[in-house]
């Protein structure tokens, strides 16, 4: 039986890491001119005006339209236009620097001593779409909303606030949480359950976002979001389209992080996506406003092309390598709970065909850890190069022999992940391990295989840092007492208490730089288990039509173009 998790707490001066941006190439004389990497690809595609319509070209329609739902990077995106929270990150494109500023707070929350009381002050001028003004008490609502057992399927990090982990939501219980307290409508003070110096980070997810007290219904926001960003939905059709327009009562000078340059989106799903690489390639007509969306990294069919093209190379953006592709192994099911197991299929996936499977070089690089190099102290380490030889003498050890062990591998139902899965696949099958794929619908998938009782035994999945530290991605991963009946984030339900002590250690280090070291060496001894395959760690190619200005990867929004940041060169054309 899942138990409910445990939120964890991380001590020390907060601060997110710098990220190394592609070197330029150099740009035009022009200030709108593209400025472009040393791989050709476009840096940035150059200056916007106000005005017009984007079209985002997708596949898969998105998990959720209610913020306290949904949580992968796209829809994380589209967020970012429909939604506001306390704080959010603002990205540097010359620097590459991450930055928290204030969202609906004026700034960084204040906070004392241990980090464990937290204190933001609302800005003026915040309103609905309906012109409702924003209040602290609102804020309050919405993180007690996401905490509903029927909706709490997002990020889980606000957890950390006392109480959060027994709370039944505020459907069961609209008395509310008292470690959450509204002085008045502007103030609104936290209190943790154990320090936690990187608040402000977990202020700036999908929970915090507000809404009015005791006015949503249970399952609204799905097709009824109410806005607080720079758009309001005007129409969505699940599965066909979401027409998003301007929300009149967005005031822009409240509003630091978010240039919403167009006058409204237009997003359309169920586009198959071999066509909607074909569209952006030839970008003609309408599709000189469009873009392909951050579901729909470009194929590899289709990638000589644009490499043959220094026009196609100067609309494609490279993402940046902010995300972990992994191989999640169920450690509960009978055979994977052997270590030795695990550790031959660690040695038995060749990553150099899951790159070729990804798109090859340009696309991604194989993964041998799972923090990301971006996380301060991580280390360089690969305890399990690809040794065929070694994986079946380790399943034999186990008391497997070629043929003996079926599994069931759980695979989003897009193209290139499929790919991904049949590498491994084929990668399996070499050392006796037959493997059948279990395609599940890509807008489902997060939701079908964070719920351990519909889970197989194999998923092939992704984490992208969420700040740059070891803390958010090993906790959510790795940490035993996190593993929950739905919205689970350790897929693999890796439970192992000497790790969960080592949580426990890491979480009592004072100093910032010593946690960080810490993390980077529990990242290894986590590996030593073998709970999961580190696969790959992709820079997915986005394209954009010749009219779309300002699209450049941003580490804010998971590596991918931001769609709060694009516009159009020349709304009239």
């Amino acid at each position: 039986m899942a138990t409910h998790r445990r939120a964890r707490a991380a001590i020390g001066v907060f601060a997110v890491a710098a990220l190394t941006l592609t070197a330029c190439g150099g740009s035009g004389d022009d200030a709108d001119d593209v400025t472009t990497t040393d791989g050709g690809f476009a840096l940035n595609t150059g200056e916007t005006e106000q005005g017009g319509i984007v079209t985002v070209l997708g596949s898969v329609d998105l998990s959720h339209l209610d913020p306290a739902m949904g949580n992968d990077g796209n829809v994380n995106n589209v967020y970012e236009l429909i939604y506001r929270q306390l704080t959010d990150f603002a990205f540097d494109e010359e620097t590459g620097e991450l930055e928290i500023v204030g969202d609906l707070a004026v700034g960084p929350g204040e906070y004392n001593e241990d980090a464990t009381e937290w204190t933001y002050t609302l800005k003026d001028g915040l309103r609905y779409e309906d012109g409702r003004e924003i209040t602290s008490a609102d804020v309050k609502y919405g993180i007690e909303r996401s905490l509903d057992p029927a909706l709490a399927i997002g990020s889980d990090y606000h957890e950390i606030i006392d109480g959060a982990t027994d709370y039944p939501g505020v459907y069961e219980a609209p008395e509310g949480l008292d470690s959450i307290e509204t002085p008045d409508d502007k103030t609104i003070v936290f209190r943790l359950r154990g320090p936690l110096a990187g608040f402000d980070a977990v202020a700036a997810t999908q929970p915090f976002t507000p809404f009015p007290v005791g006015e949503i219904a249970v399952d609204q926001l799905d097709q009824q979001p109410l806005s607080s960003g720079p758009y309001r939905v005007e129409e969505y059709t699940r599965g066909e389209r979401l027409t998003l327009v301007r929300n009149e009562e967005w005031d822009p000078a409240t509003d630091e992080t978010r240039a919403a340059s167009p006058d409204g989106y237009e997003f359309l799903f169920g586009i198959d996506a071999n066509t909607v690489d074909q569209r952006m390639l030839s970008g003609q007509g309408s599709d000189a406003n469009a873009m392909a969306s951050s579901t729909n990294g470009m194929l590899p069919a289709s990638l000589a092309q644009v490499m043959s093209n220094p026009e196609l190379q100067q609309r494609t953006v490279r993402s940046l390598p902010t995300c972990t592709m992994y191989l999640a192994m169920n450690n509960t099911h009978e055979a994977l709970s052997d270590v030795r197991v695990r550790q031959a299929i660690n040695h038995a996936v060749d990553k150099e065909s899951v790159v070729t499977a990804t798109g090859g070089p340009a696309m991604a690089e194989p993964a041998h850890t799972m923090l990301t190099p971006s996380v301060p102290e991580r280390q360089e380490f690969d305890l399990y190069p690809t040794d065929q030889e070694q994986a079946i003498a380790l399943l034999e050890e186990a008391g497997f022999g070629e043929g003996d062990l079926t599994l069931t591998l759980d695979v989003r139902a897009l193209p290139k992940w499929q790919a991904q899965a049949e590498s491994v696949q084929q990668s399996l099958q070499a050392v006796g391990i037959e493997v059948e794929l279990n395609v599940i619908d890509a807008a489902t998938f997060y939701e079908v295989i964070a719920t351990p009782a519909q889970q197989n035994d194999l998923a092939i999945t992704g984490w992208c840092s969420s700040w740059m530290s070891g803390y958010p991605l090993l906790t959510s991963l790795f940490d035993g007492e996190s593993i929950t009946d739905t919205g689970n984030t350790n897929i693999s339900q890796f439970d192992e208490q000497a790790i969960n002590d080592r949580f426990d250690e890491i979480e009592a280090i004072a100093d910032i730089d010593e946690q960080n070291v810490a993390y980077g060496e529990l990242d290894r001894e986590i590996m030593e288990f073998a709970p999961v395959v580190p696969l790959v760690r992709e820079t997915p190619l986005q394209m954009v039509g010749e009219n779309i200005g300002n699209a450049f990867a941003s580490s804010a929004r998971s590596g991918y173009i931001d769609y709060s940041s694009i516009g159009l060169k020349n709304p009239q054309g």
